[in-house]
């Protein structure tokens, strides 16, 4: 089962953020160093130089997600594609529910939080949904305590 404390990622999500982690390491440092060199070339470094803060700026973002990302890669559980579960609702799951009160079908890949993408239909398992659906199986309904207030939902279909 999964423990709500560690990191967890998807085999797919692991490769999304290896391929974060490259294009910042190489890309986006050799972008930045670039821009330095240029700007050093063009004029005097001043205190009042917002293109040079900005610079400054940027870099240190690349470099604390290359931090971010190195720190997560290290320490997540990998849901590998055999490990993602159709008998019940887990990590990796892509389940189609049926909100009770409306009607209404919804179909969602559950996720590991630095994955989630709503507009993709990928939800964290933190999310109030998943939290609620995890561990419970085909035909069973569920209690979601969601901001809007409580609602419930069927689970029609649970698949890899």
């Amino acid at each position: 089962m999964f423990e709500a404390d560690r990191v967890y990622l998807t085999e797919e999500g692991f490769r999304h953020l290896e391929a974060e982690l490259r294009r910042l390491q190489t890309v986006e440092r050799a972008r930045i160093a670039e821009e330095f060199r240029a700007h050093k070339e063009h004029g005097e470094f001043s205190p009042e130089d917002t293109e040079l803060e900005s610079l400054k700026s940027e870099q240190a973002y690349v470099e604390s997600r290359i931090q971010e990302i190195k720190s997560i890669l290290q320490s997540a559980t990998i849901v590998r594609s055999e490990d993602i579960p159709t008998d019940y609702v887990g990590i990796g799951s892509l389940v189609t529910v049926e909100e009770t009160e409306t009607g209404t079908e919804r179909q969602f890949r559950i996720v590991g939080a630095m994955e989630a993408d709503p507009e993709q239909h990928k939800i964290s398992y933190q999310s109030p949904i998943a939290k609620a659906l995890i561990g419970y199986k085909k035909g069973d309904t569920v209690e979601a305590h969601l901001p809007k207030g409580v609602s419930h939902f069927r689970i029609l279909d649970i698949r890899k």
